[in-house]
């Protein structure tokens, strides 16, 4: 791809004030969000570790060419500037699986909605994500998206082992899709356990949520697929989808429950959430984080009218660390730790709805 080209992709800035989890999703009240990730290799070359530099920075030419011919825009990061700083914002929001040691360069959508991913284990990888519970939608997408490569730079597929990966054990689909879910009705009712355990023995795993030390930050659980050589994306996909539909059947019992039984101490305990936020000095991210877990669940059960569900769910991303130190950074001012930074943001943010 010719110098004009790549600076007409290098144009279009990432936004960082917008994002997939300002939108609404199916089943939004506990499914925060949907995730995909495709993998593919390029028929006739090496493997990505094999790959000497010249033939690598060929086969990225000829990619960023493909993206360039895109209808979509995308803007593309290059990780050896200082596009670097912007890896862990993306990571927070689950659009990179690793803090990108081994890559490049990272072209991202207008809508943040899909990430295109060179030589990170594959050839390349595909990321989508949305708000809600939407599998189906993200695997339309990314596979409009994926055939188009395929036009250009033909995939390495097998009849017997399905696409080609390096390690012969995840040849098929090469697909790995996640769920988040927010449970705190089930969390507060008792241990939340027999459904999550329900879900692995489906086959079905219990993730981490991104910046949590625990499976849960906020009663925010990822299911994710585990193992899945030899399946097809269709039943990828079904399973992943009617673990999650049971989970979300479970969760509104228990809200139910709630609403019958502590009514008044859920309302209270809304309101004291939303109180805390719109006053604290300073707050480390746990904190903040189970508070607006409360507000979350507040806004879904009406017992609030203060805030929306895309802007609490919003919240509970951009007052993590990585996005706030590099709104810092960006608008050049140095002032307060992490925990006042975060503390002023959400009075920000809860004063405007209030």
């Amino acid at each position: 791809m010719g110098r004009e080209s790549a600076e007409m992709i290098n144009a279009h800035k990432l936004d960082l004030g917008r994002g997939w989890f300002r939108a609404s999703g199916a089943d939004g009240d506990v499914v925060i969000s949907s995730r995909m990730r495709l993998g593919r290799n390029f028929d006739g070359h090496v493997f990505t570790d094999l790959l000497n530099d010249s033939d690598r920075e060929a086969l990225a030419g000829r990619l960023r060419a493909v993206v360039q011919g895109h209808n979509d825009t995308f803007s593309r990061l290059q990780l050896a500037h200082n596009d670097r700083e912007i890896l862990p914002v993306l990571l927070e929001r689950g659009l990179l699986n690793s803090g990108g040691g081994s890559i490049d360069e990272v072209f991202v959508r207008a809508d943040q909605g899909c990430v295109i991913i060179p030589f990170d284990r594959e050839h390349l990888t595909l990321v989508g994500v949305r708000s809600g519970l939407d599998l189906r939608g993200i695997h339309d997408d990314l596979s409009r998206m994926a055939d188009r490569v395929d036009r250009d730079l033909p995939f390495a597929v097998s009849l017997h082992w399905g696409y080609v990966a390096a390690d012969p054990m995840q040849s098929g689909a090469l697909l790995q899709a996640s769920v988040l879910l927010h449970l705190p009705a089930l969390v507060e009712l008792g241990d939340p356990n027999a459904a999550l355990q329900a879900a692995e023995r489906r086959g079905i795993r219990l993730g981490r949520f991104h910046s949590a030390q625990a499976n849960s930050l906020a009663n925010v659980y990822q299911l994710k697929t585990g193992a899945v050589a030899g399946a097809s994306e269709e039943q990828i996909t079904v399973q992943l989808e009617e673990t999650v539909r049971g989970l979300v059947h479970y969760e509104r019992e228990a809200r139910l429950q709630l609403l019958q039984s502590r009514r008044q101490d859920t309302a209270e305990s809304v309101e004291r959430a939303i109180g805390l936020l719109r006053y604290t000095p300073a707050i480390a991210a746990d904190e903040a984080m189970a508070l607006l877990s409360w507000i979350r669940l507040g806004v879904a059960l009406e017992l609030t009218e203060e805030i929306s569900m895309e802007e609490v769910t919003a919240l509970l991303f951009v007052s993590q660390r990585c996005h706030l130190m590099h709104a810092v950074s960006a608008c050049g001012t140095h002032t307060g730790d992490e925990d006042d930074r975060r503390a002023q943001l959400l009075r920000q943010r809860l004063a405007a709805t209030s």
